[in-house]
């Protein structure tokens, strides 16, 4: 019986966009954005502050050597939102109904100028909600000091959670972490990018 649900937030409760954030960031300066951006698993800097070696000050400073020229922030964080869309009302609303019935969380490969400046913000939601609102408790990599596919970031997440793997559902977009995911023991489910997965889960939550 499934009695929570871990959610990744990129390619599941928000569509991913790669190919748009590099030209937004080759817009800014950074002409080696594609080696730097992934839809998975960034490389670089971008590592660097989802990993937590970096904070948010850092990255911008080391962003503007790369580019040879100083980026005001605005244009830094317009170039990390332009990763993904907003999330779809339908699927916050469904994220409410869950909540009544199973424990909900996020565990996100992320980083703070999307998470403190816009998910945890009124603006994340067209309800004027934060993400916090949706989850019982949301888990970020550049908080936790630690990124997926590595197994540290799920021990940390059933930790402090209290999980119990057999219990949970895990979904994301990565076959990577999905492969985690099974070696501590959760259900899992590959979402595709931009997939309605609501379907799925009330099928899979009634059987």
């Amino acid at each position: 019986m499934i009695k929570n649900i871990v959610f990744d937030m990129g390619g599941v409760l928000v569509d991913v966009h790669r190919e748009r954030a590099i030209s937004r960031f080759r817009e800014i300066g950074v002409s080696n954005a594609a080696e730097l951006i992934d839809s998975y698993h960034h490389k670089g800097i971008f590592l660097d502050i989802e990993s937590g070696d970096i904070d948010e000050d850092e990255f911008c400073r080391l962003l503007c050597i790369e580019a040879g020229k100083d980026i005001p922030r605005a244009a830094i964080e317009q170039a990390w939102r332009s990763i993904i869309n907003p999330p779809e009302a339908c699927k916050l609303e469904y994220l409410l109904e869950l909540r009544k019935t199973c424990r909900t969380f996020i565990l996100s490969n992320n980083n703070p100028i999307l998470i403190d400046r816009w998910a945890r913000t009124s603006d994340f939601s067209p309800a004027g909600r934060p993400i916090t609102d949706y989850f019982d408790k949301t888990y970020f990599s550049y908080e936790m000091k630690c990124v997926k596919p590595g197994v540290e970031i799920f021990r940390k997440m059933i930790d402090d959670s209290g999980v119990i793997p057999a219990e949970t559902l895990f979904m994301d977009d990565s076959l990577n972490n999905i492969r985690t995911a099974v070696e501590v023991g959760f259900q899992t489910y590959l979402v595709r990018n931009g997939e309605d997965w609501r379907a799925m889960l009330d099928e899979l939550l009634s059987s």
